[in-house]
């Protein structure tokens, strides 16, 4: 009878254990979301400048964390830390019929990408710099950035510069793939 007593006190300790330590790792735990978008827009070339560095900024792009944050249990406001994992800026063909002459990056130096929010301010988030080659798409350079602050906000925009090799067309459709780490606390 002792011994039976003994059994079961030892199963209930254990699973007592169990679910406290369960209970407490789960209070603890970070929410981690890898978030990626594909950001389209239509950069407008400078023609004439070469060898210089020239600004272009996007149209604004939303935030559209909501309902990826619900889904794990979190809200913007819980947000800890937001980096770049990925970014791959790629040139759409469909603009021009000489898509083989036009339609890619060679043409361009060096490219880089800020974030920026009127209230939030500017800051550099990836760097490249592109080989003479036929290149339709390239996987930039990340900076370490903490980028909480314009995922929390609605929207924010990307400040394009570039340095041009050779005279190139107008302008130039692209697609800008991110994939952000954002890390939040649960609700």
């Amino acid at each position: 009878m002792l011994r039976r007593f003994s059994v079961l006190l030892l199963i209930l300790l254990t699973n007592s254990i169990l679910f406290n330590s369960c209970k407490k790792d789960k209070a603890k735990t970070d929410v981690i979301i890898e978030y990626p978008i594909a950001l389209p827009d239509l950069m407008e070339i400078d023609t004439l400048n070469v060898d210089s560095m020239v600004e272009r900024e996007t149209f604004d792009f939303p935030t559209t964390l909501e309902g990826e944050l619900a889904k794990n249990n979190t809200t913007k406001a819980k947000i800890k830390s937001a980096q770049l994992v990925f970014m791959r800026l790629q040139v759409m063909d469909y603009a021009y019929a000489d898509s083989t002459k036009y339609s890619n990056l060679r043409d361009i130096a060096e490219l880089e990408l800020d974030i920026k929010k009127e209230g939030i301010g500017q800051a550099l988030i990836a760097r490249k710099s592109i080989p003479d080659v036929y290149v339709k798409a390239v996987n930039l350079d990340l900076e370490n950035v903490d980028l909480k602050d314009y995922l929390k906000a609605d929207n924010f925009r990307m400040a394009v510069r570039y340095k041009k090799r050779r005279p190139m067309p107008n302008d130039m459709p692209y697609v800008i793939s991110i994939k952000f780490r954002i890390v939040a606390d649960p609700l």
